[in-house]
């Protein structure tokens, strides 16, 4: 690759403008997952969070615990304003702002007790403050109705990509390890899943019995989870697959939070997963609703896959 073949490949990936639908999709799954997070922390402050929890304040972390939260009603003040972030977030009025307050209260509320935390709560947090870091507010929101008036809701600006990068790489960072992880006997005998539904006390809906009970479901199920993750991570950037990741990873995702109570880890996933999506394509499918002609956001034709270059 010549030097003015890896200038032009460096510039479509980072800088080349398209528009700003997958970041905008992925900013109102994260504002929803901070409310619904916000408001399940809330019924839990006296028990886990508050004065006289079953944590106390000396379980608390000194790292990046930027505000310190040793009472009830400071756990519950920032929780009301973690929620009214989540709020201004999804509607898209300055997400960018919201989106850093949002991360900030986040990481103090975690930081108080630590020892309770999942992985949901870390991949949301996360993923909040890298969406602080690209335009999410160039579409569907109430930014570009302030700007260019109430018919601008549905339309998007052209944005570099840049930031968005950042949004998959994490992602496809997240997939690696997170086949990497499962590298035990259970998974590699086809087993884990089977054990893990036999857990009453993470189950949301119960399985059918002969879905637990079979060897080959349960081995199916456990090997087609570790191909899935590991084809995330891997290969979500080639093109013609993308789409057909994107629709197993929703699946696995759904799947996984229909049967297990793993918190907000599906929804944070699912967004994260909805920055693939190709804009040119997304763009195209909403003019196509609003039977919008073409210009306003000035892009190509609705012959794009559903996958971002």
């Amino acid at each position: 690759m010549n030097a003015d073949a890896l200038h032009a490949f460096g510039h479509r990936l980072f800088v080349a403008q398209r528009p700003a639908w997958p970041l905008a999709i992925a900013r109102v799954l994260i504002g929803i997952g901070i409310l619904g997070w916000s408001i399940s922390m809330w019924f839990d402050v006296s028990t886990l969070l508050g004065t006289d929890g079953l944590l106390g304040t000396d379980t608390a972390s000194s790292l990046w615990r930027w505000i310190p939260l040793d009472s009830d009603v400071l756990v519950r003040l920032a929780l009301a304003v973690l929620a009214a972030s989540s709020v201004a977030i999804i509607t898209g009025w300055r997400p960018t702002i919201w989106l850093l307050v949002a991360f900030v209260l986040m990481v103090s509320i975690q930081r108080r007790s630590p020892m309770i935390l999942n992985s949901g709560d870390i991949i949301l947090r996360d993923l909040t403050l890298l969406l602080a870091l690209t335009p999410s507010g160039a579409a569907m929101s109430l930014d570009r109705v302030r700007a260019h008036g109430r018919d601008a809701f549905f339309t998007s600006a052209m944005v570099a990509p840049w930031g968005l990068r950042l949004v998959q790489l994490q992602m496809m960072v997240v997939y690696v390890f997170a086949f990497w992880s499962k590298s035990g006997e259970l998974w590699t005998n086809g087993t884990a899943v089977s054990t893990v539904l036999r857990l009453d006390d993470l189950q949301r809906f119960a399985v059918p019995g002969f879905i637990i009970t079979s060897v080959l479901f349960t081995a199916v199920l456990t090997w087609s989870t570790l191909i899935v993750e590991v084809a995330l991570g891997l290969l979500l950037w080639a093109k013609p697959l993308r789409p057909y990741l994107i629709v197993l990873g929703v699946i696995l995702h759904l799947s996984i939070g229909a049967t297990l109570l793993v918190g907000f880890f599906g929804i944070a996933m699912i967004a994260g997963l909805m920055t693939f999506l190709d804009a040119d394509w997304v763009d195209d499918r909403v003019r196509e609703r609003r039977r919008q002609p073409a210009g306003g956001t000035g892009k190509r034709s609705s012959s794009a896959r559903l996958s971002s270059s």
